[in-house]
């Protein structure tokens, strides 16, 4: 039983299609056939159906996929401790972000690049169900998101930060003046949000159904960069925190009376993973910022 099987099976696992597992293999249908079958002959059972052009997984190939996986992973987790016997002068470190946080991490990238320059840095940005997804499945090295939800069993959480939300508005807005608002006022401004799924939207919606307000939400987009854009020409308001937009220009930050509403951000990482030392350091540099800068606008 070889390494390459096993990607290979669990290649042919996730898309349940061999032609198209092949392609993004790199490898023809008829290796990838025979490697599997090599596979299926070792282990004495079929570990998929065919039928026709389609595949299913057997049950002796969904219990086999456990085993794969951590034989996968163990192996990627040798391959890291050996890396890091030699130091950080080479490797990859790979962070996933929520956009919300991405002022917090500048200062980070910028210090552990002047200190460990032969580190390859790759920065994935996405949802919080992303990234905890693409931690799982240790395609990035940690997360750093903004998380209130249940704890999964198979992640580490790291508490970081917590940062509150606020109204935010343009400079030349009418509602500039505010020293403070409510949240069922805020309500009834012209609000962009996030849409449904980022965490902060559905962060906010609960706490409107918690209130029992009906929002006026004329704009959902899938970017925050663009919420803080629409904000900013005037067109729209909106609630973010202090965090994410910590640095933008032409805003300004209204506190929202009468409720709680901060938001925790924190480093998720998976548990029986050996972690790699380029995270331990970067993740001490993070921790050592001040958090009070990125609590204020």
């Amino acid at each position: 039983m070889e390494l390459r099987q096993l990607k290979y099976f669990l290649k042919a696992k996730e898309l349940l299609n061999f032609t198209e597992a092949s392609k993004q293999l790199y490898i023809t249908q008829s290796t990838l056939s025979q490697q599997i079958k090599q596979l299926e002959e070792e282990i004495g059972q079929p570990l998929f159906d065919r039928i026709g052009k389609r595949i299913t997984l057997t049950e002796a190939g969904k219990m086999f996929a456990t085993y794969a996986e951590k034989s996968i992973n163990a192996a990627n987790d040798g391959m890291l401790l050996l890396k890091d016997v030699r130091g950080l002068e080479a490797g990859v470190l790979r962070i996933g972000l929520t956009w919300g946080l991405k002022s917090i991490v500048l200062s980070s990238l910028k210090s552990f690049t002047q200190c460990y320059p032969k580190v390859k840095i790759e920065v994935t940005f996405g949802t919080t169900t992303e990234l905890i997804q693409y931690t799982l499945k240790q395609e990035i090295d940690f997360a750093l998101t903004f998380f209130e939800g249940e704890h999964r069993e198979a992640l580490n959480y790291r508490p970081l930060m917590t940062s509150d939300m606020a109204l935010i508005v343009s400079n030349s807005s009418h509602l500039a003046i505010l020293e403070c608002v409510e949240l069922k006022d805020v309500a009834k401004m012209r609000l962009a949000l996030p849409v449904k799924g980022f965490s902060t939207r559905d962060f906010l919606d609960s706490q409107f159904k918690l209130h029992n307000i009906n929002p006026n939400i004329l704009v959902e987009v899938n970017q925050t960069s663009t919420v803080i854009d629409l904000v900013q020409i005037g067109a729209f308001e909106t609630i973010l925190t202090l965090a994410t937009v910590h640095g933008e220009s032409n805003i300004k930050a209204i506190p929202i009376m009468g409720v709680d509403i901060k938001r925790e951000a924190v480093i998720i990482t998976l548990k029986e993973s050996y972690q790699k030392r380029a995270v331990e350091v970067f993740v001490n540099l993070l921790m050592e910022e001040d958090k009070n800068t990125y609590n204020q606008l």
